[in-house]
Protein backbone atom coordinates (compact mmCIF):
# COMPACT_ATOMS: atom_id res chain seq x y z
CA UNK A 1 0.00 0.00 0.00
CA UNK A 2 2.86 2.12 0.92
CA UNK A 3 4.17 1.68 -2.89
CA UNK A 4 1.28 2.56 -4.35
CA UNK A 5 0.90 6.19 -2.67
CA UNK A 6 4.67 6.39 -2.85
CA UNK A 7 4.31 5.38 -6.63
CA UNK A 8 1.32 8.07 -7.13
CA UNK A 9 2.91 10.51 -5.29
CA UNK A 10 6.02 10.32 -7.45
CA UNK A 11 4.04 10.77 -10.76
CA UNK A 12 1.73 13.55 -9.45
CA UNK A 13 5.28 15.31 -8.71
CA UNK A 14 6.39 15.05 -12.08
CA UNK A 15 3.26 15.91 -13.81
CA UNK A 16 3.15 18.99 -11.63
CA UNK A 17 6.64 19.82 -12.95
CA UNK A 18 6.41 19.19 -16.08
CA UNK A 19 3.40 21.63 -16.00
CA UNK A 20 4.93 24.36 -14.23
CA UNK A 21 7.70 24.25 -16.97
CA UNK A 22 5.39 24.64 -19.78
CA UNK A 23 3.79 27.20 -18.52
CA UNK A 24 6.84 29.30 -17.99
CA UNK A 25 7.78 28.69 -21.62
CA UNK A 26 4.30 29.78 -23.03
CA UNK A 27 5.03 33.32 -20.67
CA UNK A 28 8.09 34.30 -21.81
CA UNK A 29 7.04 34.18 -25.81
CA UNK A 30 6.58 37.87 -27.69
CA UNK A 31 3.41 38.43 -29.06
CA UNK A 32 2.93 36.68 -32.59
CA UNK A 33 2.24 39.22 -35.69
CA UNK A 34 0.18 38.14 -38.56
CA UNK A 35 3.51 39.23 -41.15
CA UNK A 36 5.78 37.29 -38.60
CA UNK A 37 3.58 34.45 -38.95
CA UNK A 38 2.90 34.64 -42.71
CA UNK A 39 6.58 34.80 -43.02
CA UNK A 40 7.28 31.78 -41.02
CA UNK A 41 4.41 30.00 -43.26
CA UNK A 42 5.65 30.83 -46.38
CA UNK A 43 9.08 29.51 -45.11
CA UNK A 44 7.61 26.55 -44.14
CA UNK A 45 5.91 26.22 -47.51
CA UNK A 46 8.94 27.20 -49.31
CA UNK A 47 11.22 24.51 -47.30
CA UNK A 48 8.54 21.46 -48.23
CA UNK A 49 8.19 22.54 -52.16
CA UNK A 50 12.31 22.07 -52.50
CA UNK A 51 12.07 18.75 -50.64
CA UNK A 52 14.32 19.68 -47.37
CA UNK A 53 11.88 17.47 -45.06
CA UNK A 54 14.58 18.25 -41.55
CA UNK A 55 14.42 22.11 -42.46
CA UNK A 56 10.16 21.68 -43.33
CA UNK A 57 9.78 19.92 -39.58
CA UNK A 58 12.05 22.88 -37.60
CA UNK A 59 9.81 25.22 -39.09
CA UNK A 60 6.85 23.75 -38.52
CA UNK A 61 8.08 23.46 -34.77
CA UNK A 62 8.36 27.36 -34.86
CA UNK A 63 4.91 27.82 -36.99
CA UNK A 64 2.91 25.18 -34.21
CA UNK A 65 4.79 27.58 -31.54
CA UNK A 66 3.36 30.64 -32.78
CA UNK A 67 -0.14 29.12 -33.40
CA UNK A 68 -0.36 27.91 -29.64
CA UNK A 69 0.80 31.52 -28.31
CA UNK A 70 -2.03 32.92 -30.47
CA UNK A 71 -4.29 30.13 -29.24
CA UNK A 72 -3.34 31.07 -25.76
CA UNK A 73 -3.85 35.47 -26.54
CA UNK A 74 -6.92 34.93 -27.33
CA UNK A 75 -8.02 33.13 -23.89
CA UNK A 76 -6.36 35.85 -22.37
CA UNK A 77 -8.82 38.10 -24.32
CA UNK A 78 -11.65 36.41 -23.35
CA UNK A 79 -10.61 36.40 -20.03
CA UNK A 80 -10.01 39.94 -19.82
CA UNK A 81 -12.84 40.94 -22.04
CA UNK A 82 -14.51 44.19 -20.57
CA UNK A 83 -18.41 43.23 -21.82
CA UNK A 84 -19.89 40.71 -22.87
CA UNK A 85 -20.26 41.61 -26.08
CA UNK A 86 -16.39 41.78 -26.70
CA UNK A 87 -15.88 38.31 -24.43
CA UNK A 88 -18.87 36.91 -27.54
CA UNK A 89 -16.60 38.84 -30.14
CA UNK A 90 -13.02 36.80 -28.63
CA UNK A 91 -15.21 33.71 -28.20
CA UNK A 92 -15.72 33.37 -31.73
CA UNK A 93 -12.67 34.20 -32.89
CA UNK A 94 -11.23 31.51 -30.86
CA UNK A 95 -13.44 28.77 -31.99
CA UNK A 96 -12.57 29.30 -35.51
CA UNK A 97 -9.18 29.50 -34.77
CA UNK A 98 -9.33 25.96 -32.81
CA UNK A 99 -11.21 25.14 -36.10
CA UNK A 100 -8.58 25.63 -38.30
CA UNK A 101 -5.61 24.59 -35.65
CA UNK A 102 -6.93 21.06 -35.64
CA UNK A 103 -7.76 21.17 -39.12
CA UNK A 104 -4.15 21.76 -39.68
CA UNK A 105 -2.93 19.24 -37.19
CA UNK A 106 -4.37 16.98 -38.94
CA UNK A 107 -2.73 17.79 -42.01
CA UNK A 108 0.75 18.07 -40.63
CA UNK A 109 0.84 14.53 -40.76
CA UNK A 110 1.88 14.50 -44.39
CA UNK A 111 3.66 17.63 -44.90
CA UNK A 112 4.69 16.84 -48.71
CA UNK A 113 1.32 15.34 -49.33
CA UNK A 114 -0.82 18.23 -48.06
CA UNK A 115 1.47 21.06 -49.01
CA UNK A 116 -1.24 22.91 -50.78
CA UNK A 117 -4.10 22.69 -48.06
CA UNK A 118 -1.79 23.01 -45.24
CA UNK A 119 -0.77 26.18 -46.50
CA UNK A 120 -4.24 27.27 -47.44
CA UNK A 121 -5.26 26.59 -43.50
CA UNK A 122 -1.93 28.08 -42.38
CA UNK A 123 -2.97 31.63 -44.30
CA UNK A 124 -6.69 30.86 -42.79
CA UNK A 125 -4.81 30.59 -39.12
CA UNK A 126 -2.69 34.12 -39.77
CA UNK A 127 -6.27 36.21 -41.34
CA UNK A 128 -7.39 35.22 -37.12
CA UNK A 129 -4.23 37.02 -35.75
CA UNK A 130 -5.25 40.57 -33.97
Amino acid sequence: MKRIFLALFLLTATFSVGFHQQASAQTATTPVTPSAFTSKVNLLDSHIAAGNMTAANTTWTEVHGMMLSVLSKSKTSIRSAATTADKTTHTSILENQQNIYWAVWNLKTNLAANRVPLKTKLDEFGATIY
